[in-house]
């Protein structure tokens, strides 16, 4: 009896600490390419491919800032007509003039690569962003050439994109939406979706990050670790806030701990489409 005890303690002891080994050394380093579709009779344009990156987190363990480069590849070869970035651009908790030198010199070099995006690429700023400098990673993507919208907006063809800021370092202000053409349907992104008191109720759809997908995703717990008040059901995916569709995407990169499972990288294409009349 106790040796057959001992086996299974063995046995789940090996399982335990391959399932660790996956979470730190596998998982965090895959990269999925997720496509969804989104139909909406709000929309009334033609076919519209969004690319959705967020939570790169540079310099966090898995993402080195020569991966930006590989997700930039990757995006390009997608081919998304606007490329949306919901922030958190920057790994760890601490303020710039504390980080070393190096730290700060791989996140400019990392955020650099944003440069390649073939698409129009659009941002905002996350928690951690605002944590290591809001106005300086602003000036490293205006730099890359991408367009922040702080509680902004940006009149497209056949959205309005509004850029709302995060709601943990700052205010997401529902008069950004003003500055949209009232004859389109206002795309709404910001960095967590627990902002969605600002969304407004005409939104087409609403994306963020923030969450990580739970980053570990456990069976029959679920996604419980997910930084932000709106619990589980809302930590991954399409669901509502509101009666405003949402999207919360997993992101890329990694947070306190270096660890994912079941809750992987991921860079998402939605397309956006009209209903048939």
């Amino acid at each position: 009896m106790f040796r057959r005890l001992f086996n299974y303690a063995l046995w789940i002891s090996g399982l335990g600490l391959f399932l660790l080994g996956y979470a730190i050394g596998v998982e965090p380093a895959l990269l999925f390419e997720r496509d969804v579709e989104f139909v909406s009779d709000k929309y009334n344009g033609p076919e519209l491919r969004i690319g959705l990156i967020t939570d790169i987190h540079i310099n966090s363990p898995p993402v080195p800032p020569k991966r930006v480069k590989r997700l930039v590849e990757t995006l390009n070869r997608a081919g998304p007509d606007i490329v949306l970035i919901p922030g958190d651009f920057i790994a760890g908790h601490d303020e710039r003039q504390d980080r070393s030198a190096t730290f700060n010199r791989n996140v400019a070099k990392g955020m650099q690569y944003l440069a390649e995006l073939q698409a129009p690429a659009f941002a905002t700023i996350g928690n951690h962003d605002a944590w290591w400098s809001a106005s300086h990673v602003r000036v490293l993507l205006e730099k890359a050439g991408v367009t922040v919208l702080e509680n902004g907006a940006y009149a497209l063809e056949h959205v309005c994109l509004v850029g709302l800021a995060d709601f943990q370092t700052s205010q997401p202000d529902r008069s950004a939406y003003a500055a949209c053409p009232s004859d389109l349907s206002p795309l709404v992104f910001t960095h967590s979706p627990d902002a969605w008191k600002d969304f407004r109720s005409d939104s087409l759809l609403a994306l963020a990050g923030h969450t990580h997908g739970g980053q570990v995703n456990l069976p029959l717990i679920g996604r419980r670790v997910n930084a932000t008040s709106l619990g589980p059901a809302h930590s991954y995916g399409f669901s509502k806030l509101g009666g405003v569709d949402v999207f919360v995407s997993a992101g890329v990169g990694t947070s306190i701990l270096p660890i994912r499972f079941r809750a992987p990288p991921e860079i998402v294409v939605i397309t956006v489409r009209g209903q048939a009349k």
